[in-house]
């Protein structure tokens, strides 16, 4: 394991919080500021202006990922540190976009261009969970949310300024609750694994 790596962080916070999956996912990923959050920027205040731009409720955003904890909660990253070439990931939760986007993904889907990645988007689909990265110039509203990530990362300053804004989609809190302590658990079974616990 790395010194990259933030399974030893993950740990102690997630020890600190009595090893609780489900708590862990509300005070760390939908309370407070973000991690590495820069100090002169309001957090609120920056979830009201992506809310205003995307055209949702403020209630509705939450910055998730790295940006949100200091590190990824990826396995396939190796649970890396945040770092300038990090992406910023914004959870947007809106029954009404997501039944939008799934009906325009519906005919999306059936395109040439998305045949490699049918099962991926249908697993997400199933999840009540759309990964716009892929698909997000083909809807409806991509155009206006594309333009709006640059806006995003220029507020925020130095560290962010070569960072990527991935937009996913949510159903409703619940299914970005049930995303997120999935995860959770993974990286809890990973540390007891690897033995961070002992450290």
């Amino acid at each position: 394991m790395g010194d990259d790596s933030g399974l030893p962080d993950f740990w102690k916070e997630f020890t600190s919080l009595g090893q609780e999956v489900d708590f862990f996912v509300t005070a760390r990923l939908f309370d407070g500021t973000p991690a590495v959050w820069p100090q002169e920027l309001n957090y609120v205040k920056w979830r009201h202006l992506v809310a205003t731009e995307l055209g949702v409720d403020p209630m509705a955003v939450q910055l998730v990922g790295s940006a949100r904890l200091g590190y990824s909660m990826n396995p396939g990253k190796n649970y890396r540190k945040f770092h300038e070439g990090s992406d910023l990931d914004i959870a947007v939760i809106s029954p009404e976009l997501f039944d939008k986007a799934w009906g325009e993904l519906r005919g999306i889907i059936e395109e040439d261009l998305f045949s490699q990645r049918k099962n991926q988007l249908r697993k997400l689909v199933f999840e009540e969970c759309i990964a716009l990265d892929i698909v997000l110039p083909h809807l409806s509203f991509g155009e206006r949310w594309s333009r709006s990530r640059d806006l995003f990362v220029q507020d925020l300053g130095g560290s962010f300024r070569n960072c990527d804004v991935n937009y996913r989609l949510y159903r409703n809190h619940k299914a970005l609750r049930s995303y997120q302590v999935k995860s959770v658990n993974i990286a809890r079974d990973r540390a007891i694994e690897e033995g961070v616990h002992h450290g």
